[in-house]
């Protein structure tokens, strides 16, 4: 993308932290306008939607381009690819560089069966999601593992005019004024749905060890059939070197091709894909506050046993 496309908010460096809407008591980017967020109370679900959920830097885009090659039984090349960022963009957002449409509009024209994403925590996801129950894919990961891994994303914006410190990353994670909400909340928001037959919660730790049941057990809840051959593809190309060969291709093909690739076309969404990189950047205090936290909030879900 062009600079001259990037809408504004985008060139200060503490974007990510400084540049927020609230909305209902959370805190969303600036790409979700007031306006836009208004919407969610009327956006009009479909019973055939499947929506992936997922808090910020917890696996989104590798938990989607799973269930695309599922989609296809593993065939990476018969995925359409759809670059505009009108389609493929958060339930929240406007669509950039003006922000003045919203991706929900844009949804609303296309044929069914439509696959989203969103960030939004679970209180509010259009109501409909609740009466008319689409399939939700709810997907979370370590804390630690989240709040490191937005700290590389927010420093790998190439208009950064200086990097944005670790420790107020850290802090505004900890914070009520987390975008799409507190960590703990989110999760927790979900949790409470997990049993919901139209809902299925995976971690992303889960499917670093056994991506062959993750996929299998998706195949069940979203209804695909994948062969014993398509998920030997499957696991291939969801791997983080397919997945960085199949957005170089992407963006070889198009000039809109870093859209799909590329926050706002600048941030690369694929970063290391690993568990446990938070060591490298927490001090024994903010691991001891986190994991205090953990203990705390995820008391009797089970959750405080995988990631403490």
């Amino acid at each position: 993308m062009a600079e001259s496309k990037v809408p504004d908010f985008m060139k200060d460096s503490h974007a990510v932290l400084s540049n927020v809407v609230e909305y209902e008591g959370v805190c969303f980017p600036a790409f979700a306008r007031p306006h836009i967020l208004k919407q969610l109370k009327t956006f009009e679900v479909r019973e055939d939607d499947l929506i992936l959920a997922t808090y910020p830097k917890c696996g989104t885009h590798w938990m989607m381009e799973v269930i695309f090659l599922m989609q296809h039984n593993g065939h990476v090349d018969k995925i359409p690819r759809n670059v505009n960022p009108a389609l493929h963009g958060g339930l929240s957002f406007g669509v950039p560089p003006d922000m003045k449409r919203s991706v929900m509009e844009s949804l609303a024209t296309q044929p069914s069966p439509r696959f989203y994403m969103t960030h939004l925590p679970s209180q509010l996801l259009p109501p409909q999601v609740w009466t008319k129950k689409p399939k939700v894919v709810y997907v979370t990961r370590n804390p630690k593992d989240a709040c490191n891994s937005m700290f590389r994303f927010a420093n790998a914006n190439p208009m950064n005019k200086e990097p944005i410190p670790w420790e107020d990353i850290y802090q505004n994670f900890m914070s009520k004024r987390a975008v799409f909400g507190n960590w703990f909340d989110h999760i927790l928001g979900y949790w409470e749905h997990r049993n919901d037959e139209n809902v299925c919660f995976v971690t992303f730790e889960e499917m670093k060890k056994d991506i062959r049941a993750v996929i299998r057990r998706l195949e069940k809840f979203i209804g695909v059939t994948v062969t014993d051959d398509g998920l030997e593809r499957i696991v291939e190309h969801c791997s983080l070197e397919g997945m960085k060969k199949t957005y170089a291709k992407i963006e070889a093909a198009s000039p809109d091709g870093v859209h799909y690739t590329r926050a706002n076309g600048q941030i690369p969404f694929l970063q290391k894909g690993v568990s446990g990189g938070w060591k490298a950047l927490f001090t024994d205090e903010q691991r001891d506050a986190v994991d205090k936290m953990v203990k705390e909030r995820l008391a009797g879900t089970g959750l405080d046993a995988i990631y403490n």
